[in-house]
């Protein structure tokens, strides 16, 4: 670029006063090319006043070779460059630690020698999504202590009661220990909006083992595939996984006989396949009235289609949940 005084009132000129006037940080770099014809190096030939105010070390840089001034520099960023000389778009994240600054890095090819690189300043923003997360964090945590001492007090209550008053207060506890599961997994990953199913379920599990088996007469299996879903889905599935495997338990193997109760789940790219299968007498269907199959039909309708296959050798429960919604599309 010209100094522009010559050409004020021209194209260059309204070009200059762009790039001298606007709001984000802006170089031109022209590219040293190895024997290979592939970008080695580059030169920093001009920038904007913005880059020079902002990025820490900016003026040391101007018209002396990248490598020279920075040798430690990522091999990723000169590739980066590589591919935006190559006339290839780029845009990737960037935190400059000198200057504790996080950037939205965009590279693009201008001329046979030239490329640019425009650096939009994004701190605030991933700030305010850190600060979300930990609020997030908090949150969940909270939750899931209170969920705890809930399920904690209707056991204690359910000691000192009559059979058929203890049993709705610990089927009750059991409902709210599996939504405390999955806050406790919410609590524990970096990603606060989807949930890993497999874990997930494989905790539920792992609990209801725990809680409903006396000897190894009865065997409750997972296998699960690495799959995703929406921490409201996860919810739901959490609760039926929780209802179908604790009915299959009290109620398919009430003669003695020993068996098992397996649960799966297969992801595919229509949404997840979870099977609830037990190979015992028969476990109550969907035409029965208890609170827990109400549940059941309740959350399964707002994921998708439930089929019940039941009888003298078994029951098997397929629940299709279609994908969770891409929040980016909203």
């Amino acid at each position: 670029m010209n100094d522009g005084t010559a050409s004020g009132d021209g194209i260059e000129g309204r070009y200059r006063a762009v790039f001298n006037n606007m709001s984000e940080g802006f170089v031109v770099c022209e590219a040293i090319l190895g024997p290979d014809g592939r970008l080695a190096d580059y030169v920093i030939r001009e920038a904007n006043p913005v880059f020079l105010s902002r990025v820490a070390g900016a003026a040391e840089v101007i018209g002396r070779r990248q490598l020279e001034v920075r040798p430690d520099t990522n091999p990723n960023w000169l590739s980066a460059c590589g591919r935006a000389f190559a006339g290839k778009a780029v845009r990737f994240e960037f935190w400059d630690p000198e200057g504790a600054r996080w950037y939205d890095v965009q590279m693009m090819r201008l001329s046979d020698t030239q490329f640019g690189q425009l650096f939009i300043d994004v701190t605030a923003r991933r700030r305010a999504a850190e600060r979300q997360s930990e609020l997030f964090l908090d949150l969940n945590h909270r939750v899931k202590n209170n969920l705890t001492i809930a399920a904690s007090l209707l056991m204690l209550q359910a000691r000192s009661e009559r059979p058929e008053v203890a049993h709705p207060l610990l089927k009750a506890a059991d409902r709210i220990s599996s939504i405390s599961d999955l806050h406790t997994m919410l609590y524990q990953q970096e990603k606060h909006d989807a949930v890993q199913l497999q874990p997930y379920l494989g905790s539920l599990v792992e609990r209801l083992s725990s809680s409903l088996l006396e000897g190894d007469r009865v065997a409750i299996e997972i296998a699960c595939d690495p799959v995703e879903v929406s921490a409201e889905q996860a919810v739901s599935l959490g609760l039926i996984v929780n209802e179908l495997v604790t009915n299959a338990v009290k109620h398919a193997f009430q003669d003695g006989r020993p068996g098992r109760v397996r649960v799966t789940a297969r992801g595919g790219e229509s949404g997840v396949l979870l099977q609830v299968e037990d190979n015992g007498s028969g476990m109550s269907g969907p035409a029965d009235e208890g609170l827990g199959m109400r549940l059941i039909n309740s959350l399964a309708a707002d994921l998708g289609v439930v089929n019940w296959r039941t009888g003298s050798g078994g029951t098997l429960v397929e629940l299709h949940c279609g994908r969770p919604p891409d929040p980016k599309a909203r």
